[in-house]
């Protein structure tokens, strides 16, 4: 190894400043590699024990992760203006759309991106796959590595505003269920081969939350198929006073109208026991958001598509790996996947939980074991 890629490499370890465009990009590299969930941010669990320690620091919003900007910012620091480049995914691979959107934060109107991803070999139909990324990521980075896993598939990443989903307390206040019916509407006419018949859907975080928001407000009950929310659980708006809501204005916040959802789609929750960013037995998230509980998450879906039972206790799920425990609920296609002792990025046990997920994408299935 030459001295340049040493002193990245030694940068990296240690979470401290170092620059040229080159190094830039190792940086980035280095982010994406430790990324493993590939949700777009980066939670302690996910960062090496070294500069782990510098964590605190780096979390310039103090949200408990830390971006792709955040952590340039602590290796390469800012780049010059005359030097700033628009990343954008591998052209050949991904094709990039924009849905015009106009709302109070953007009254001149705003271009929202999402990117593509066509199989090499096409089908008569092709199956798709919604990926969405949580609070801070980028669209750009989260169709990488789904992409890869489904590459059989029509992947579809699209972006959040201001790099989030308009869900609770975040900084967007934008029309994101309006925005995924315009990507509906434009995938139809730019791929016809597109099935939306039944899409599938996977979710990060606040990217969970978006899940949660369009399976209570689309109603097709049929467009939706197969969902996995993960390491995010229901807001209290979403679910109170035992129903479903959904807002009457973007901008307020306030689920204010009741809904009773239609959708008939397949639901696997995933949410690890100590996460610190959405706590697993409900409670605040930050400042203002407060979260229901992960398995009266599953439990209240399950009452939506017709469960006349009592809520699975803890103690009763099953353990279908090391750790990882299963709350299925009969005849409705619910089932909550708890991971004991994992954090907000699920850690180690988020490789045992890949395969599952990937069941479950193309079936609406898991096994009993793994």
């Amino acid at each position: 190894m030459n001295l340049r890629k040493t002193t990245i490499c030694y940068a990296l370890f240690l979470w401290v400043p170092f620059s040229s465009a080159d190094e830039r990009a190792e940086s980035e590299k280095g982010f994406k590699n430790w990324d493993k969930n590939g949700d777009g941010f980066l939670i302690p669990s996910e960062v090496p024990e070294g500069p782990r320690k510098n964590f605190k620091n780096v979390d310039r919003n103090k949200d408990g992760k830390v971006t792709l900007e955040e952590h340039l910012l602590a290796t390469v620091g800012p780049e010059k203006p005359e030097k700033r480049k628009v990343r954008k995914p591998d052209s050949g691979q991904f094709k990039r759309h924009v849905i015009r959107q106009t709302w109070d934060q953007e009254n001149e109107g705003y271009d929202r991106e999402y990117f593509v991803s066509v199989p090499e070999k096409s089908k008569s139909k092709i199956p798709v796959l919604f990926v969405f990324h949580g609070g801070g990521g980028q669209a750009s980075n989260m169709i990488r590595g789904w992409a890869k896993r489904f590459s059989d598939y029509l992947v579809v990443s699209p972006q959040g505003y201001r790099r989030g989903w308009n869900i609770s307390a975040e900084a967007t206040k934008a029309p994101d269920t309006d925005f995924f019916k315009e990507i509906i509407k434009a995938l139809k006419i730019n791929y016809p081969k597109a099935d939306l018949s039944g899409i599938s859907m996977v979710g990060f975080s606040n990217g969970a939350g978006y899940i949660f928001r369009l399976l209570i407000e689309i109603d097709d009950e049929n467009l939706i198929r197969n969902v996995v929310p993960m390491v995010s659980s229901m807001e209290e708006g979403q679910y109170h006073d035992g129903s479903f809501w959904q807002r009457s204005d973007d901008l307020n916040g306030n689920y204010n109208v009741k809904k009773k959802p239609v959708t008939k789609s397949s639901i696997l929750t995933v949410h690890g026991t100590e996460d610190r960013v959405v706590p697993y037995a409900g409670g605040k998230r930050g400042r203002n958001a407060i979260h229901v509980s992960a398995q009266d998450t599953a439990f209240y879906w399950a009452q939506q598509k017709g469960f006349q039972g009592k809520k699975i206790a803890d103690n009763k799920g099953k353990e279908i790996s090391p750790g990882i425990f299963s709350y299925a609920y009969k005849g409705t296609n619910v089932t909550h996947l708890k991971i004991s002792g994992a954090g907000h990025g699920l850690g180690p046990k988020g490789e045992k939980v890949n395969p599952m997920i990937n069941d479950f994408i193309r079936t609406g299935k898991i096994k009993s074991r793994y």
